[in-house]
């Protein structure tokens, strides 16, 4: 299915649109800074569900309007003395967790394009991508020690993968606020782009991996994070498989005749 899907409510906090193979949710509530709670967490599952379970998508973007791309939960919706907030917290976690999961397994490549505010679950909104692009003004914080909290959404168990335990730990522990700048060199994005032509640094990424062969990037994200819960030998022989099984598909034809006649492939 091509164009908007019907949101859930006339005002959508989250929308997904399927252009193709180019799959987009946006966050659009920017009159609430795009933070969590109440009918966006709702649209958001509704968004990710829809996503994993479409078919024929090969890249999907994660990006918001407004100025932020998500602060976190909305602390409205945490407040403590509106009774009830360890059921609401439990059951969005619940509905969220197992699409998080799926994504990280779905062969489509997912790309998180970041701005303004990055906290709390927005880090972790953003973790279920593969790929992070980043506005060089973007602002970062784990944020949940400020408020008593411990972490969610994959954060503990992301980051020291991407950072290590110590630098992970830091940033967790005492959370300090950090920028675009740092969280590149920490690992947690891969590109940071001037925020004046920062939409079309965007779209040269996602046309980038639209041209490539999308069962060779579908296998090598699968060969990546498996390899974190398995040992050399096995992981090797995982290696000669996948690249076998390569090697019997038009996308591998394709790629070497191209590289032998000297012509951009044509996947």
């Amino acid at each position: 299915m091509n164009g908007p899907l019907p949101p859930a409510t006339e005002a959508a906090a989250v929308t997904l649109r399927i252009d193709g193979a180019l799959a987009t949710i946006t966050f659009d509530s920017p009159a609430s800074r795009n933070a969590m709670g109440g009918q966006f967490n709702q649209d958001l599952a509704a968004a990710l569900a829809q996503l994993v379970a479409a078919t024929g998508v090969r890249v999907a973007v994660i990006r918001a309007k407004g100025k932020m791309f998500c602060p976190g939960a909305n602390l409205g919706w945490l407040q403590p003395d509106v009774p009830g907030a360890e059921v609401r917290i439990n059951e969005v976690l619940r509905t969220l967790n197992p699409l998080l999961g799926k994504l990280r397994a779905a062969p489509m490549i997912v790309v998180a394009a970041v701005h303004g505010a990055v906290a709390g679950g927005g880090l972790g909104l953003m973790n279920m991508a593969d790929l992070v692009i980043a506005a060089d003004d973007t602002r970062f914080n784990t944020a949940y020690t400020r408020i008593g909290a411990t972490p969610d959404l994959g954060a503990t168990w992301w980051l020291p993968r991407l950072m290590g335990e110590r630098r992970a730990l830091e940033l967790l522990l005492l959370a300090d606020g950090f920028d675009a700048a740092r969280a590149h060199a920490l690992g947690l994005v891969n590109f940071v782009a001037p925020a004046a032509g920062f939409e079309a640094e965007v779209e040269a990424l996602l046309q980038r991996l639209l041209a490539a062969p999308p069962k060779a990037l579908a296998a090598v994200k699968r060969l990546v994070y498996q390899a974190h819960d398995t040992d050399l030998c096995t992981q090797l022989q995982a290696e000669r498989h996948a690249i076998v099984a390569a090697a019997t598909q038009l996308e591998f034809h394709e790629g070497v005749r191209a590289l032998v006649e000297k012509r951009p492939a044509r996947f």
